[in-house]
């Protein structure tokens, strides 16, 4: 590793030496067919240039450096672990349920609707639930939103709001 390291120097020694000499070479006829007042100009122009060239390398270097670098204990502190929700199967299980419900009409009829009813016999549900609402689209189910329309209503008339 320390060849290597040497090595790296080396290229990164002659990269620069590769640039002042391109400066120079830019710089050289640019100064020699300016006046005398301005020659400074062109001599501080050509530093800065090298100057510049160099503060980008360091800065990419020192950036490249504090991203390959393992994060400090503060900041894997800051870090919230992910936590995966887990959701009960009888949830899972109603939710396909009720897709199933939304795409077939005859599913709807023969297995959520008497559910639905049942329970708002159960909860007490001051008036019957009217007949399942019919589907947009023939042999579909009725929407999620009636759907969740009828749930609300089993749940307001079980709270008393009787909305």
């Amino acid at each position: 590793m320390h060849r290597q390291r040497r090595l790296a120097w080396l290229g990164l020694l002659g990269r620069y030496l590769l640039l002042v000499v391109i400066l120079g070479l830019i710089a050289t006829p640019l100064y020699a067919s300016v006046d005398a007042d301005d020659r400074p100009t062109v001599v501080r122009l050509a530093v800065a240039a090298f100057v510049t060239v160099v503060l980008i390398h360091i800065h990419s270097h020192f950036r490249q450096q504090r991203e390959e670098a393992p994060p400090s204990a503060f900041a894997q502190a800051q870090r919230v672990p992910r936590v995966d929700a887990k959701v009960a199967t009888a949830v899972q299980r109603l939710k396909d349920e009720v897709k199933a419900a939304v795409s077939s009409q005859r599913y709807f009829n023969d297995s959520l609707w008497p559910r639905l009813v049942r329970l708002s016999e159960q909860h007490g549900t001051r008036e019957r639930l009217s007949d399942p609402p019919e589907g947009r689209w023939r042999r579909r189910g009725p929407s999620l939103f009636a759907i969740g329309e009828l749930v609300r209503r089993i749940g307001d008339d079980r709270r008393g709001d009787g909305r």
